[in-house]
């Protein structure tokens, strides 16, 4: 074919009655032949005609996914013009500049952008006109008007040539310094050809398309692609979840191509609907995944369609091909969906080589790879001959490279050298001849050891977890430095994810998880440091971060916090005024400036723990506070789902009786923990006597004790300072999983009889876990969501003469070392006259550390200190700063001796 035009044309010709694109809407489905768009893209180029409109010319399209904006291209095809999409997320001075630069005459747009276009229109210097895609508007005309009027006058067959320009696309992030990339015909027709021949697409097939067609990957796979072919292909009029879920399972979708973060969506919904089914569903789906996941790499047999039949049904029962490519793609997600029966495959291109370059195919199975090289496609690795390695800069040679970046000499120079075309992507491709992308040339960070560090591969292994939802690892040079020293990252916590599990310590949940995580990876791989942010990191259309413009934003957010001497004045909008003002949130709001930092500004939905700076105690004491003021009495279900100062002020007040006369100048956590509670069964099963259960369970961790002694060469020293009875605080560092059972074993049986644990409650949350953490005397308390409730039971155990074992540090330790001590021991120990006996261990952490699996049998050794005696300091006349520098005063002389006792074995 001479140029794409005659392609879609022939199209047309063969298949006038086939539906070539469904425009599906919330209510009904617009349905357009290949007749009617060849009719409709007719009616486009006969008002170009008449507009002066003529072959090289440039017309731009700023507008939705839809079958006008496909009539729109091609009318503009047919005349021999040469089509600019433009990214609908520009603003009108951005489109002015893309406007200004292609030296476009024409903009189609649609009602929604007028605005937007009417504006770039008045800033540009050459003239140009706005034609709407749809309805007449305010004196512009409309394709539909126009359509509807009559046929087109007749038109001359498409005069350009496979080396005439079609397509000018612009690159992401274009600001003052656009770069057009100029695709001539040859490039879109050879595109169409060898990727349609690649996974063998044909006439039958139905495309989902969902990526806006101003990106180069939508143009061939959701344009070009099935236009050129007779296929179908699938709008959607709005782009969410349900309707994307709607489309795949209601329009007989073959293909899917589209950029990892839409397979993320899917992915993310199929985990949500396993987590909430029972332990055993969730265990059975997981070891079919593996067994079909293994059947199908051994032996080639795919039972993934019967095995997740609902899965399948949900995604579509005809799909053929899940396609993604745009940015990098977690292996994980990639392998469950090839596990769970889908042909999952990569591609790799860039604006530059018509949207593709490669392509994993089905026979490939699963692939971390982006797959061989198209048909007509080389591929060349320049290898650094500084750095050496495998991994080299991405060169490709073919048929579907650019003709050039328009109108730029200086980056078509920069970019070809010798006949190639450097995409300054880095990779390395393997005996197979697969191509694996490892990043960016130009992102790659390079640490001061001379280390070759590449972002996307630290973020991938750090997304891992469920509470991050973003985060964009950067390079942060130190002062006086020339290359990066350290690994930074930018972290957005998953919020949906932390109100789901009620979790509100969303600085402590961040870190705990960042630790696990780092330890598997090598030192100079691990982030060092890192920033939470609330707001989502900035993107290119194809959901790649924006490095730099993070980097900038990080750098504007130091040096604002940095001259911040006195407290900053909140900017608040017309709503948040009128909220704010109301008397009673503002005595709210007024108690809150006096717990918090200086140097915030009360904004209504700034964060408790991220804006605020309170910790996980401090944010008990705010809510108990502001409960006394108020007379208030929040329910746990809803004081665990209070992230906001909004929602803590207007919880209080949904809640409060007669307002206090006074408020509290005190410390809170006197009253707190003398709240009655023997209602509570689960605190009430802590006093029913279990002697022939407690002996049992005696006996057994006896055993367990003579084991470790021979296993462990365990020893134990200092019991002559234990008491004899209870109420008593035995508070060791945390070092494995065994600390507790060897503890326990450790102890007569005058306290072992009386000891009592606060568990966490994820670890019993089936009936039969439940009874036996009552048997075992151990009250199960999510401290993530309901830490109040965590000290009220340690409170309760302790005023009926109990012993309670708590670590101090709240958690294992991730490298040996004992981290800070909490102010959770000081706390009942002060305000209930209850003596702590400080425990050390030493040798846990090399046998079972935390994050790996079991390592050795080491020696272990534990020593009981001397006890701290009780201190009744906190007086109900303190203020809450005089309690708080108690607090932290024992907590710190606890830990100090811990790590003395450590220090003497």
């Amino acid at each position: 074919m001479a140029n794409y035009y005659e392609q879609f044309a022939r199209m047309a010709e063969q298949y006038p009655a086939r539906v070539a694109v469904w425009v599906q809407r919330r209510e009904g489905l617009d349905s357009f032949t290949f007749d009617e768009m060849r009719l409709l893209s007719e009616s486009a180029a006969s008002w170009l005609q008449r507009h002066g409109v003529s072959a090289g010319d440039r017309c731009a399209i700023l507008a939705n996914n839809d079958a006008h904006w496909c009539a729109a291209q091609l009318g503009i095809f047919l005349l021999g013009a040469v089509a600019v999409p433009l990214d609908t997320a520009y603003k009108p001075r951005q489109v002015a500049t893309v406007l200004q630069d292609s030296g476009a005459r024409i903009l189609f747009t649609s009602s929604q952008y007028l605005a937007s276009a009417r504006e770039a229109v008045a800033d540009c210097r050459q003239a140009i006109e706005i034609f709407l895609l749809h309805e007449s508007r305010d004196g512009f005309d409309g394709l539909k008007e126009i359509h509807e009027s009559g046929p087109a006058s007749a038109l001359p067959p498409c005069p350009a040539t496979p080396s005439d320009a079609a397509v000018m696309l612009y690159t992401s992030g274009t600001t003052s310094d656009p770069k057009g990339v100029v695709l001539v015909h040859s490039n879109l027709t050879t595109e169409v050809e060898v990727a349609a021949a690649a996974i063998s697409l044909d006439e039958r097939d139905c495309i989902l398309g969902v990526l806006p067609l101003f990106h180069s990957l939508a143009q061939v796979a959701n344009l070009l692609l099935p236009l050129g072919i007779g296929a179908s292909v699938v709008f959607l009029e709005t782009l969410n979840t349900t309707e994307l879920l709607r489309a795949l399972s209601e329009r007989g979708i073959t293909a899917f191509c589209c950029v990892p973060q839409f397979f993320y969506l899917i992915h993310q919904r199929i985990n949500k609907q396993l987590s909430e089914s029972g332990w055993l569903k969730r265990t059975v789906f997981r070891l079919l995944l593996r067994f079909s996941g293994a059947l199908r790499d051994s032996a080639g047999i795919n039972l993934g369609p019967w095995l997740f039949r609902r899965v399948h049904k949900v995604i579509g029962l005809r799909m053929r091909y899940l396609i993604t490519g745009g940015s990098r793609f977690e292996s994980s997600v990639g392998r469950d969906f090839y596990c769970m029966g889908f042909n999952i495959l990569q591609a790799y291109g860039l604006t530059e080589c018509t949207g593709g370059a490669t392509l994993t195919r089905p026979e490939d199975g699963w692939t971390t790879s982006v797959g061989r090289p198209l048909a007509g496609v080389e591929i060349k690795i320049a290898h650094d001959p500084e750095t050496g390695g495998r991994d080299g800069e991405v060169l490709l040679r073919g048929p579907n490279i650019m003709q050039g970046y328009y109108n730029r000499p200086d980056a078509n120079a920069e970019a070809f050298h010798e006949g190639w075309f450097h995409t300054g992507d880095l990779g390395y491709q393997d005996a197979k001849g697969l191509l694996h992308i490892t990043g960016r040339k130009k992102e790659m960070i390079v640490l001061s050891s001379g280390k070759n560090i590449y972002p996307e591969e630290v973020e991938a292994h750090y997304n891992q977890t469920p509470c991050i939802k973003e985060l964009c690892v950067l390079g942060l040079a130190r002062e006086g430095e020339p290359a990066a020293d350290r690994l930074h990252a930018v972290i957005v916590p998953d919020f949906d994810y932390l109100r789901e599990h009620q979790i509100v310590n969303t600085r402590e949940i961040l870190r705990f998880e960042i630790e696990n995580l780092s330890i598997q990876l090598p030192g100079n791989k691990r982030i060092l440091s890192y920033d939470i942010w609330a707001e989502e990191l900035p993107r290119t259309t194809t959901r790649k971060l924006k490095r730099f413009t993070i980097e900038a934003m990080l750098k504007e957010k130091r040096t604002a916090e940095a001259s911040k001497e006195k407290e900053q004045p909140a900017v608040l909008s017309e709503d948040d005024k009128a909220w704010a003002n109301q008397p009673e949130i503002r005595r709210a709001l007024e108690i809150i400036r006096k717990t918090v930092k200086t140097g915030v500004a009360l904004v209504p939905d700034a964060n408790i723990e991220l804006d605020l700076g309170l910790d996980s105690m401090e944010r008990v004491e705010l809510l108990a506070h502001l409960e006394k003021v108020f007379s208030a009495q929040v329910p746990e279900e809803v004081a665990s789902g209070i992230y906001t100062i909004r929602e803590l002020v207007e919880a209080v007040l949904a809640s409060r009786g007669e307002p206090g006369e006074n408020e509290q100048k005190g410390d809170t956590w006197r009253a707190l923990l003398q709240t009655p509670l023997e209602d509570d069964p689960e605190f009430q099963a802590l006093l029913k006597p279990k002697p022939v259960v407690t002996a049992l369970m005696f006996a057994t961790l006896k055993i367990a004790y003579f084991a470790s002694r021979l296993l462990f060469r365990f020893r134990v020293r200092g019991r002559e300072n234990l008491p004899r009875n209870g109420p008593l605080l035995l508070c060791p560092n945390h070092q494995s999983y065994f600390d507790a059972f060897l503890l326990s074993s450790a102890l007569p049986y005058s306290l072992f009889r009386q000891m009592f644990f606060v568990g966490a409650s994820e670890y019993f949350d089936t009936p039969f876990t439940r009874r036996l953490a009552r048997l075992a005397n151990i009250v199960p308390v999510d401290p993530d969501a309901n830490l109040l409730r965590a000290m009220q039971a340690g409170s309760f155990g302790l005023q009926n003469n109990k012993v309670l074992i708590l670590f101090p540090e709240g958690e294992r330790c991730i490298d040996g070392e004992i981290k800070k001590f909490k102010k959770g021991a000081p706390i009942l120990s002060m305000n209930l006259k209850v003596p702590i006996v400080p425990v050390a261990f030493n040798g846990l952490f090399e046998v079972w550390p935390r994050g790996r699996s079991f390592q050795k049998l080491a020696p272990v050794q534990m020593t009981f200190g001397n006890p701290l005696p009780a201190q009744d300091h906190v007086s109900p006349h303190s203020s809450r700063a005089e309690a708080e520098a108690l607090y932290t005063e024992v907590a710190n002389r606890l830990r100090q001796t811990v790590v003395e006792l450590r220090e003497t074995m």
